[in-house]
């Protein structure tokens, strides 16, 4: 979830303005043009519509769509949105939330009613890495230290505003990429080899990555309960998908310089998955090449068999809009119709820019193993 200790209102202000506490909900938006080196040109007045979407689980992971009235006044080559959604709070005043900064593409022009318009699909800045591609061989040398690898990467594509954890680890052997690789699936392949998390873009277009921690160990970051200031909407979904989750899990990392084993094992009774629940073992066999040391290749199958065990228990739902939601936020959610009531991790969200529309979540449930 975003941040809220840089504004003028408390927290728990803030959540009254959004779940109408005090009176009736007032959305507005804005949307600001900026240029390449996300340095602000103007504000927009001509985007008609618009909607953001994250996909947590997804290589570029936000994304949005725009429609707009064409005056000849964006590069879409190179000019980017930051759109901004405004709550109006208790004193009449406005405070803002940042919902990413977007490169545009540039489809077909439409003219109706004496106007031109596009509808254009917006990304966040994970696309450049992934249109950028190494030429030749890439290699990372021994001895290199896993975040300075990322780092040189990034400036290789000319990013240079990043978040990016500081490490002591470094890499045991070489890393070579092959020609046609794109960047960001080399600079997840580094991350993964010191468990950290995938790279996504932030709200202020910053490039960030940190030590994955686990959604079981951290703190629900949000609670939605249909409560008399409930946002969520009536018809929440559940989905539960048993039949193939593993319970087992095995990971070997071979190379030239070292030869390392983990697996975990989920024999916890309380988890439907487990082999004490089952009565039967199934096992997910992986060989993998690039992890850092012992250390990380044991982090790395906790956290594989933590995300598999999740995928049984999902959960569809709407509320009203809520411009807080980020990258993978840790939520409560407390819904009497279904009897559900615990901690889930969201996975996907889709909010359109609109006051009083509906806001979509794909949550998963968080299972201790």
């Amino acid at each position: 979830m975003l941040s809220l200790v840089n504004y003028l209102y408390s927290k728990q202000e803030i959540i009254d303005a959004l779940h109408g506490k005090q009176g009736q909900r007032h959305f507005k938006f804005r949307y600001d043009l900026l240029d390449k080196d996300d340095n602000k040109i103007k504000e927009l007045d001509s985007v008609i519509e618009g909607e953001v979407s994250m996909a947590s689980l997804a290589s570029i992971k936000r994304t949005a769509k725009f429609r707009l009235e064409d005056r000849g006044d964006i590069n879409f080559l190179t000019d980017r949105i930051q759109p901004f959604a405004l709550l109006r709070m208790r004193d009449g005043e406005y405070i803002e939330f940042p919902l990413g900064i977007f490169l545009l593409s540039s489809p077909t022009r439409k003219d109706e009613n004496k106007s031109v318009y596009r509808d254009v699909e917006a990304y966040d800045g994970l696309l450049i890495l992934r249109d950028d591609k190494f030429d030749t061989r890439y290699t990372v040398p021994v001895g290199t230290n896993y975040h300075q690898a990322v780092i040189d990467i990034l400036a290789s594509a000319g990013i240079t505003k990043h978040n990016i954890e500081q490490t002591d680890k470094v890499l045991p052997v070489d890393m070579e990429f092959m020609p046609g690789t794109e960047k960001l699936e080399a600079i997840n392949a580094l991350l993964q080899a010191i468990n950290y998390t995938p790279l996504f873009v932030d709200v202020y277009g910053y490039f960030t990555s940190m030590t994955y921690r686990s959604p079981s160990i951290r703190a629900a970051e949000y609670t939605y309960k249909d409560d008399e200031l409930s946002i969520i909407y009536p018809g929440m979904e559940e989905e539960l998908d048993l039949f193939s989750v593993a319970n087992k899990w095995v990971v070997v990392c071979s190379n030239a310089e070292q030869s390392l084993v983990s697996s975990y094992t989920n024999s916890n009774p309380n988890s439907p998955t487990s082999t004490v629940s089952r009565g039967r073992t199934i096992v997910d066999y992986r060989e993998v090449t690039d992890i850092a040391d012992q250390q990380s290749l044991d982090a790395y199958v906790q956290r594989i068999a933590f995300e598999a065990s999740q995928v049984y228990g999902k959960l569809t739902f709407e509320t009203a809009l809520n411009p807080l939601h980020d990258y993978m936020d840790v939520l409560e959610v407390d819904y009497s119709p279904l009897g559900i009531k615990g901690k889930y991790v969201e996975t996907g969200w889709t909010m359109p820019l609109k006051a009083g529309a509906r806001m979509k979540h794909e949550v998963r449930r968080i299972i201790n193993i």
